[in-house]
């Protein structure tokens, strides 16, 4: 499957220029190089101007992709919404449904991808800014009109699990979690952890404790891999962090910011800062 750096690689060997050349003065040749490689992301407003500096129109960009492989199309703007996500960038993450939209896909593929990088927005909101109540309904709708709990309802699930309340999201995913068993696909790894992570933050979000140990106990008999890592690090976060709010206790608070040091070590400086937000709060 192409990544985006790989995409931006071809037209600069098909354009004939350096790194340093083809990254212009949008971001630096050195980060530019990493994004080539694959080792960092690029954001959806630093893609568009990459793309307009070097003359290379968005319609030619995403038609690289087959139009009968939906699969690779999908995982760019799927690994351009999270990136953005993660990362703590709004201005990026309200260009993406208009990238969307001006892509090749289908119609129908459109309205539902610009639906859910909205409603990635709406789950970034601040406390300050309105809900969209329309939109949450739409998206809950979504869920639940695929019919059974497949990798890519679980996928979906996952992704929009901050809009749904605590209660509602515990019976879900008691559900899925008895209807699943081991051996799990690498894919369905990575989605059950996602689906525990924010389910352990939900509780802790609202001081729920009960069921925490039960959750933690499934992910750690989840093996670990280098794949896995930021999910692995998530579940000993929330885990401690339960720990230290019923105890009080220094050792648990000390593993905690270790943990928090761990996802600012991988590059995800804005997410390191929401683990700490969320720990003092």
């Amino acid at each position: 499957m192409m990544k985006i750096g790989e995409l931006l690689q071809k037209f600069r060997l098909e354009q004939g220029k350096t790194r340093k050349e083809f990254a212009s003065d949008v971001i630096s040749p050195s980060y530019y190089c990493k994004i080539e490689k694959g080792s960092h992301r690029v954001s959806a407003e630093d893609l568009i101007e990459l793309l307009k500096r070097n003359n290379i129109r968005l319609s030619d960009f995403f038609g690289m992709f087959d139009s009968q492989d939906l699969a690779k199309q999908l995982n760019l703007f799927h690994e351009m919404i999270v990136a953005a996500h993660y990362n703590g960038d709004k201005d990026s993450l309200e260009k993406i449904p208009n990238l969307i939209e001006r892509s090749l896909l289908p119609e129908e593929v459109k309205k539902e991808q610009i639906l859910i990088a909205r409603g990635y927005l709406e789950i970034d909101k601040s406390s300050t800014e309105p809900v969209n109540w329309k939109l949450r309904e739409q998206l809950r709708e979504k869920v639940f009109s695929l019919p059974n709990w497949n990798e890519e309802k679980l996928t979906l699930f996952c992704n929009l699990m901050p809009l749904y309340d605590c209660f509602s999201v515990n019976l879900i995913v008691q559900d899925i979690l008895k209807e699943y068993k081991p051996p799990f696909s690498k894919e369905l790894k990575r989605t059950l952890l996602g689906i525990i992570c924010n389910n352990l933050f939900l509780k802790l979000k609202i001081g729920e404790y009960e069921g925490i140990d039960k959750l933690v106990s499934i992910a750690d008999a989840i093996p670990s891999s280098p794949d896995l890592v930021f999910y692995k690090n998530n579940i000993i976060f929330y885990k401690n962090m339960a720990l230290y709010k019923s105890s009080n206790a220094t050792k648990y608070l000390k593993k905690c910011q270790k943990a928090i040091e761990i996802c600012a070590w991988l590059g995800m400086e804005a997410y390191a800062q929401h683990m700490s937000e969320f720990l003092e709060g």
